[in-house]
């Protein structure tokens, strides 16, 4: 049985890595990805012997795969394939809240995006970003919105997103997509002007552009299915979580909505 493959199942990745919860003999499969010379590791884990998250990524089996690309030139487009979030439900909701959004891809990625602004009227122009509503815990309906702004990662396989909470936000608020159409709620992405998304190869990221949830949703392998509320994983440093979606009725109404799990306000 070969020790390696060229395509996105994770069986396919070094055969010694660890899985999500896992270390292996050098790291988790969950901070795997393919890059050009072959799979990597994602710098500053506990394997690399230091913390530097913007070290040169280390090739762990080198690979060409026959393409002038290397490996994410064999492989494709890269491949969102899960998003997370650290669980908090102490959120602050007076304007100087921060909500960090993870998504995970097969493949490092180059954002090219306008710098993240604190400014939420600023943050369309030149940005890759998404919409959310703050919704109220009594009726579940917005009291306002919340702008997940490209914020780092270009050059890794782990994107972040950040957006401020509003001060209109209120005690026990919740975060939900924001609805594009009259009911949908599909969590689309924009990038906007110069904003723009590729792959180890130079391959755009057509989802950079597309709803991630809901059945036209472009993530995943085949770039079709949603990867919000499937019981996705979330990487911050040490930590690793596991992070859906739930649905949740109003307090004093018999409303309810699809939120995040285990984010809320203070």
């Amino acid at each position: 049985m070969p020790l390696w493959g060229t395509s996105t199942d994770a069986d396919n990745q070094p055969k010694w890595l660890g899985g999500v919860n896992a270390e292996g003999a050098s790291g988790r499969k969950t901070d795997c990805f393919a890059a050009p010379g072959g799979w990597a590791m994602r710098a500053g884990q506990p394997n690399s012997g230091n913390d530097n998250t913007s070290a040169q990524v280390e090739i762990l089996a080198a690979l060409s795969g026959g393409h002038a690309s290397g490996l994410s030139g064999v492989m494709g487009e890269a491949n969102l394939l899960s998003v997370g979030w650290v669980t908090n439900t102490a959120l602050a909701h007076d304007g100087t809240g921060r909500l960090d959004i993870y998504f995970n891809c097969d493949e490092a990625l180059t954002v090219t995006s306008a710098a993240w602004s604190a400014d939420a009227g600023d943050y369309e122009t030149n940005q890759w970003y998404f919409n959310m509503d703050v919704l109220g815990p009594t009726d579940m309906v917005a009291d306002a919105g919340i702008v997940m702004q490209y914020y780092a990662g270009s050059g890794t396989n782990r994107i972040t997103f950040r957006g401020v909470i509003p001060a209109a936000a209120v005690s026990g608020a919740r975060f939900a997509f924001n609805a594009t159409g009259a009911t949908s709620r599909d969590c689309q992405m924009t990038t906007h002007g110069t904003a723009a998304v590729v792959d180890g190869n130079g391959t755009t990221c057509t989802w950079a552009d597309q709803k991630l949830f809901g059945s036209s949703a472009g993530a995943g392998v085949d770039h079709s299915s949603a990867v919000w509320g499937t019981g996705v994983a979330q990487y911050n440093s040490e930590l690793v979580e596991t992070q859906t979606l739930e649905t949740v009725a109003g307090s004093s109404s018999g409303s309810s909505a699809t939120v995040l799990t285990s984010l809320a306000c203070a």
